[in-house]
């Protein structure tokens, strides 16, 4: 995802690793789009080396230098099959780490695991706010409203939020009506007529 993210930059114009960053602090590609910032001179050294991007010019200010990357010709093909194949595929975005917890949630002391519930709820609500804030954030730098395709970007990451919300309010009622067990099912009563491969 790294590379498209750059390189869908990269084909805006041409841009120093700081420009790239501070574009991407801008949108809060971190929640988003999963880029950790840190990762971006080291993502930007190996497109170098795969001949996807190459360093356009090198501006020295003082004791300072500016290395602006432009996209290459490879570079533009690589971004076009990417993101053709990216929008094709299907990409359901479950929060696996937190379906598993639930799935367990019986094995933890009833107060650690409304503490747990209740600290994730709050963390969610921080993000849906910067998500909200983004919106605006954006239109200010830009000074003009932005574009339908990223309001609708923007509306459908705060479902999203909003949803694990309610889902995880729905698991700490239910924490007080009922307990949480796993049931597994007797082996011999499933997989019945397929071949046992463990030895």
């Amino acid at each position: 995802m790294i590379k498209l993210m750059l390189l869908g930059l990269l084909q805006q114009r041409d841009l120093t690793g700081y420009e790239i960053i501070q574009y991407l602090k801008l949108s809060h590609a971190e929640s988003w789009a999963g880029i950790k910032i840190g990762s971006i001179y080291y993502a930007l050294n190996k497109m170098e080396e795969s001949e996807l991007i190459k360093v356009q010019c090198i501006e020295n200010i003082g004791n300072r230098s500016r290395t602006f990357y432009s996209i290459t010709e490879k570079g533009e093909d690589f971004f076009e099959t990417e993101l053709e194949d990216i929008l094709s595929k299907v990409d359901l975005n479950f929060p696996n780490s937190l379906y598993t917890a639930v799935t367990f949630l019986g094995k933890l002391p009833y107060e650690k695991a409304i503490n747990a519930i209740n600290i994730h709820i709050k963390n969610l609500e921080k993000e849906l706010l910067n998500w909200k804030a983004a919106e605006k954030s954006k239109e200010k730098v830009q000074s003009k409203p932005l574009p339908s395709y990223m309001k609708a970007l923007l509306k459908n990451g705060c479902t999203h939020i909003e949803v694990n919300i309610e889902f995880l309010k729905e698991i700490k009622e239910l924490l007080h009506k009922e307990s949480f067990e796993v049931h597994l099912p007797p082996l011999n009563k499933i997989g019945k007529g397929e071949k046992d491969y463990e030895s």
